[in-house]
């Protein structure tokens, strides 16, 4: 079995080029260290002052006993912690655990907080003039440090928890396959049992982190916040980020399970609170349900890949509004969806190709989950007279997408 170490469980380019787009989304300097605060990761996006600093030796290891430090505070409090560095900049530490062991950080930061730092700049320039560099130079970049708001720090808290659990699961799932490899015959029979639903979530690209929104969506949603960010006072920007946040929850579940037509509606009304504020609001949605969203069961990202085809198709390539509706009611003891919208309509010859299989379209603007992706597992847990039955579309009036479940949610066939 492989040591447990940051390094043996998650590639490190993968690791790089997460904290690199973290970085690019929300401005602050980032690294990945393992537990003992050493990098492993190269830094990005760092100020100059702290590069300068560890350019020496000596101020190099005061860095990686600072990270080692707020690494194990974070790790002791189980969450993403704010410290001052040994410098006496604001950092930020996420504690990545595997197996119940703490193996290594996401760390960002090398910051001030305005209103609240002013009087940390004597003391900054006292901590820094022992080390062997150059002090001038130290000084000039000391005054570029930058200073920004306690509400910016408090939502990168919270999206360095996001990514912490993102690096987590991909460890896990790397353990996961190593044990899988060594089980033996009886446990490999087991697999075979579950052959169909293991090759469906390879279709619907939802391996690795279990339906993890695509990495294109996930960072052009964060380069949205950190844009509201700048242009607002943030509550907006709160809002987007909750939605994201639970986008991220959502979709670390297991995917093998059914879940409630509340959880995803929930779901979907989150990735719709995003695509309103991309657009600007010109998405209305409205909903209508008649069944007892409580206990209906099916199986996890059914609607929403269906309303975003209406937003990728239907809307984008034009500037006025669009309205999504969807209704929910019992037929024949069966639950009945209905998802319409008032976008630009299709031809039957794109109503046909909306169920090719995902792996021959690909967009990289999106989750990748196609309907026919969605239909293969509703059939898969349900059988063959449910699923999608119905999709009406006219050019210039819209579309509708009716998808038919059991009515008490049933069990896998």
């Amino acid at each position: 079995m492989t040591a447990l170490t940051l390094r043996n469980v998650v590639n490190v380019e993968i690791l790089q080029e997460i904290q690199e787009r973290f970085s690019d989304a929300t401005g602050f300097g980032v690294i990945i260290a393992d537990e003992q605060g050493v990098p492993v990761t190269r830094p990005t996006n760092f100020t100059s002052f702290c590069t300068h600093i560890r350019s020496s030796e000596k101020g190099l290891q005061c860095c990686i006993a600072s990270d080692r430090k707020v690494g194990l505070i974070a790790a002791e409090q189980g969450k993403t912690v704010i410290h001052y560095c040994h410098s006496g900049l604001v950092d930020l530490a996420a504690p990545i655990f595997l197996n119940g062991k703490h193996i290594g950080s996401v760390l960002c930061g090398q910051v001030l907080i305005e209103d609240r730092d002013e009087k940390q700049v004597d003391l900054i320039r006292e901590k820094t003039k022992h080390l062997p560099i150059d002090q001038e130079l130290l000084q000039l970049y000391f005054e570029k440090i930058e200073f920004t708001s306690q509400k910016r720090i408090e939502t990168a808290t919270e999206l360095l928890q996001l990514v912490a659990n993102y690096i987590i699961k991909m460890g896990a799932n790397y353990l996961a396959q190593e044990e899988l490899n060594e089980k033996n015959q009886k446990l490999m029979e087991e697999m075979q049992a579950r052959a169909r639903l293991e090759k469906l979530l390879q279709e619907t690209q939802l391996k690795v982190l279990q339906s993890q929104i695509n990495p294109h969506f996930l960072f052009n949603t964060l380069n949205t916040i950190s844009r509201l960010a700048y242009l607002e006072n943030a509550e907006q920007t709160q809002n987007v980020t909750y939605s994201l946040a639970k986008i991220m929850r959502y979709s670390l579940r297991n995917i093998d399970q059914l879940v409630t037509l509340k959880e995803e509606l929930d779901y979907t009304k989150n990735y719709l609170n995003i695509q309103q504020s991309r657009f600007r609001n010109r998405i209305q949605y409205e909903e209508r349900i008649d069944v007892d969203i409580e206990t209906i069961k099916m199986p996890i990202l059914s609607i929403q890949p269906i309303i975003e085809n209406a937003i990728i198709h239907g809307f984008e390539p034009q500037d006025s509004r669009i309205v999504i509706k969807i209704h929910g009611f019992l037929k024949d003891d069966k639950v009945v969806l209905e998802i319409s919208d008032t976008g630009v309509g299709m031809t039957e010859e794109k109503v046909s190709s909306l169920f090719l299989d995902s792996s021959v379209k690909k967009n990289s603007h999106t989750t990748g989950i196609g309907m026919n992706n969605v239909q293969k597992r509703i059939q898969y847990y349900f059988g063959e007279e449910y699923g999608i039955t119905v999709v009406e579309s006219r050019p210039g009036v819209g579309t509708m997408v009716r998808i038919v479940i059991p009515n008490s949610g049933g069990v896998p066939v």
